[in-house]
């Protein structure tokens, strides 16, 4: 099974980035966690590209215009972490305003449009253990009343070059 996510950019009057909060739901591995908006390749959908479009605007109403992609990211796996991995495609679009979200509750709790200095600040940089087993540390970034960890942090830390780019 494959999945893409898209990477919403808005540059005006500061780089921000689309971050979702996945809602709390005991099936989902991922519960809680803070994310990209999209989700699995379903079998109707032609490509991974229409699968990031499809979820993008079922999870936060938006309609992510054709011309405003700017490129596919590098292949990576998510749920390395979890020992459920898949292979993922985020796809980077980049949007001159913030477009209004709509969330669907049963899959988004919440959503913030994070800035890149945010992500860039040293002193929201941290290593977490959010795992059972306390020798496995990720680098995460502070957001909100949590952390901004794992497949998230390494599109973001690859994308952005920051800190603690190798994760585990």
């Amino acid at each position: 099974m494959e999945a893409a996510v898209a990477v919403i950019r808005i540059k005006f009057p500061e780089t921000r980035y689309l971050i979702i909060r996945r809602a709390d739901d005991p099936r989902d591995p991922w519960s809680g966690h803070f994310s990209f908006p999209g989700g699995r390749r379903d079998p109707q959908d032609l490509d991974l590209l229409a699968a990031c479009l499809r979820e993008t605007f079922e999870e936060c109403g938006i309609v992510l215009p054709p011309d405003s992609l700017v490129r596919p990211l590098a292949l990576t796996e998510a749920g390395n972490a979890l020992n459920r991995p898949i292979p993922v495609t985020p796809f980077l679009f980049e949007l001159t305003e913030a477009p209004a979200v709509l969330l669907d509750a049963t899959e988004c709790a919440d959503h913030h449009w994070v800035s890149e200095s945010h992500l860039r600040d040293p002193a929201l940089q941290t290593w977490i253990t959010p795992l059972a087993d306390p020798d496995r540390r990720f680098p995460a970034v502070r957001l909100g009343d949590g952390h901004l960890w794992g497949f998230t942090y390494h599109v973001l830390a690859e994308l952005l070059d920051l800190p603690g780019r190798a994760h585990g």
